[in-house]
């Protein structure tokens, strides 16, 4: 969430009401107060309309297209009009645009007042948005076998190990919550850090050292760890475990005090004490849930249910008292994941607290049909793709991990699954920003709210889909070969052509991984021998289950590399008995770089024609010829560059498969716009 006080003339809330708040001095902490009361308010009362009986909108397009045109984006590096990098620093080089500011405009301006404070030209929020970019470029790495995604993960961890904290500091070492104007702090932050994100930068960094074993990220994970180990706080039940949420990393001078933001500092000592057994590393991690459940868990808590403290973008006065969704949302995710005693009461108590204050349900207010969905926070009830699709994710998870319990409720998954659909529709249309990026909040759907997009939207977009695919398997394409979830890191992935769906490695051999396929696998192997299947998932026995009517394969194996054939060895849709003969051939035609390819076709015989394009790792792009009759003898089929989403496909190499009844050929070619 980002709030800019000083632009937004005026706020219109949960039209048609047509209740407007006009901030004329924005510096004014008095008329900031007023208002955020008066949204607090409106945000509760719409949170209490009673929900829609159905959906309003289905789904745009497949929640993977969404993906994969946002990446698209990310990868681009658009912005002009003084787009700032690491230039400006002699001893530096150049970085993408979201290093160095937040938000991007319909017309690529990345350097202006609208995108950052007053007196600063560009603002950005590093630690954090470091940490879910990691996430969504190594989630898409497993999910597309793309590289690319691994190396702007490590660009992203490498700079900011290179601009962190003085060594020095009470608390150095750590990376900065604020970036203004190419200089790591200021902005509300002023002299002070956050020290509730460097653990999640941390496990960032952990993930990234267990692909690549670059001892840098394993040491820079350590310098973090030993810090925050060193300043958790102790006293009385309201301190001992936590940290504060703003510090001048200096001295340790307080400039804002409360945060639940804990939970990952307790994920990131979890998988340090796994990895090291250091005890203190595991003290810190006990303290630190121990005062979660004591607090914002704790019904006889002041803090109970007090979910607070997370966004940069504030002064202390403008958020202290103004609850979120984040930490809460990542609280039911704990919760499940550590399961302690009592933990199903608990979930569904933080998961209705939320609800309650933030969900959008249903029709009446200003997003209109763009229903249901979720509220950043109190002091600004704006619904964004980051909170939606995470309030989705939160939800899909409690679902499925309370089957059979009485407490699971049916609505739920429903909400979840509409939320995701309207989510899908969130990709800004306007001036030069129809380019796979997403819009900022829901209501630019049904007005022009905002003229910016905010990268983290478009990084936690890419995440939390990816994250609900593996959660709801039939979400996922049923045409492609997808990793959906992996217990292990990942240091290589490649979805081949032809005979083979997938072949992978992981961090120390062993793992466990749920990938979606197009067809049953014909064998599975880790490091050359051939796992058993079984009649139910594995868990512990090394071996395969594939369940059909998810088409879900479930692997559980001790070695590694791991690869996944294909029960026959052809192209999608062909008969099996197809075999490669002379009586078919391709050939790539004309020149690269025309932009319109030519398919020779040679045809020993009369016969019916398929022939389709597809990328290099085997996804289809454009089917070209579906099944027509052609005679004996020489065709050309020209294919405009297009995808069969009507969008020019990326330059490139690029195969085509074509089938004449039993006849199967290939070829390839290079496509350069």
């Amino acid at each position: 969430m980002r709030l800019l006080w000083y632009y937004t003339d005026y706020i219109r809330v949960f039209e048609p009401h047509s209740i407007s708040i006009r901030l004329y001095n924005m510096r004014s902490s008095a008329r900031r107060h007023l208002c955020c009361g008066i949204l607090t308010l409106l945000c509760t009362l719409a949170a209490m309309l009673p929900p829609d009986a159905g959906a309003q909108v289905s789904a745009a397009k497949p929640y993977h297209q969404v993906v994969s045109e946002v990446v698209g984006f990310l990868v681009s590096d658009v912005g002009r009009n003084g787009i700032r990098t690491n230039d400006d620093d002699p001893t530096g080089y150049p970085v993408p645009p979201y290093f160095y500011s937040y938000a991007i405009n319909d017309w690529n301006n990345l350097d202006g007042n609208l995108n950052g404070y007053p007196g600063y030209l560009s603002v950005s929020y590093p630690a954090y948005t470091a940490a879910v970019a990691i996430d969504a470029f190594l989630d898409w790495r497993r999910w597309s076998g793309d590289d690319e995604g691994l190396a702007r993960a490590r660009q992203y961890a490498d700079w900011i190990l290179e601009h962190r904290t003085p060594a020095g500091d009470l608390y150095g070492n750590l990376p900065y919550s604020t970036q203004t104007d190419g200089v790591m702090g200021g902005g509300w932050d002023g002299a002070a850090i956050m020290p509730d994100k460097p653990a999640m930068f941390g496990l960032r960094l952990l993930r990234l050292y267990d692909i690549t074993g670059d001892a840098a990220y394993l040491d820079g994970a350590l310098e973090i760890a030993d810090v925050l180990a060193a300043t958790q706080l102790t006293g009385n039940a309201a301190d001992n475990g936590r940290w504060p949420f703003r510090v001048v990393p200096a001295d340790g001078t307080v400039t804002q005090d409360y945060t639940s933001h804990l939970m990952p500092a307790v994920r990131f000592f979890d998988d340090l004490t796994d990895r090291t057994g250091n005890p203190v590393y595991v003290q810190t991690r006990d303290r630190a849930w121990a005062w979660l459940l004591a607090n914002p868990c704790e019904p006889t808590s002041a803090s109970y249910m007090r979910w607070e403290g997370f966004y940069e973008d504030q002064t202390p006065a403008q958020q202290t008292g103004f609850g979120d969704h984040y930490s809460g949302h990542e609280m039911v995710v704990e919760l499940v994941k550590r399961r302690p005693a009592g933990w199903q009461d608990l979930a569904v108590a933080v998961f209705d607290s939320l609800t309650a204050r933030y969900l959008v349900p249903g029709p009446g207010t200003k997003y209109g049909i763009y229903v249901p969905v979720t509220l950043e926070w109190s002091g600004w009830p704006e619904a964004t793709y980051a909170s939606s699709l995470q309030y989705a994710r939160t939800a899909i998870l409690l679902y499925q991990a309370l089957d059979g319990d009485p407490r699971q409720v049916a609505g739920w998954r429903q909400t979840a699954l509409d939320m995701a659909a309207v989510c899908s529709h969130g990709q800004n249309n306007r001036g030069d920003a129809a380019d796979g990026r997403m819009f900022t909040t829901v209501y630019d759907l049904s007005a022009n709210f905002n003229v910016d997009s905010w990268y983290e939207q478009d990084f936690n977009t890419v995440k939390y889909f990816l994250e609900i695919m593996a959660l709801e398997p039939d979400l996922a394409p049923a045409t492609e070969n997808h990793i959906l979830a992996a217990d292990v890191a990942l240091t290589s992935v490649a979805y081949p052509l032809d005979s083979v769906f997938i072949e992978y490695a992981t961090a120390d051999g062993a793992g466990n991984e749920r990938i979606k396929l197009t067809g049953a696998p014909g064998s599975v192997l880790a490091a050359g021998s051939v796992l058993p299947e079984l009649t139910i998932p594995p868990t512990t026995t090394p071996g395969w289950h594939f369940d059909g009517a998810t088409s879900v394969l479930s692997i559980h194996h001790q070695s590694s590399p791991v690869v996944v054939t294909s029960a026959v060895s052809a192209v999608p849709g062909d008969d099996p008995r197809a075999v490669a003969t002379t009586a078919l051939k391709l050939r790539a035609m004309g020149p690269p770089g025309t932009g319109r390819p030519v398919i020779g076709v040679d045809l020993a015989r009369d016969g019916h024609l398929h022939l389709a394009v597809y990328d290099v790792r085997g996804r289809i792009v454009r089917e070209l010829v579906s099944g027509d009759w052609l005679t004996a003898g020489t065709h050309h089929v020209v294919w405009d560059g297009r995808d069969r989403h009507g969008r020019w496909a990326p330059s490139g190499v690029y195969l085509v498969r074509g089938r004449s009844g039993r006849d199967v050929a290939r070829t390839r070619f290079v496509q350069v716009r």
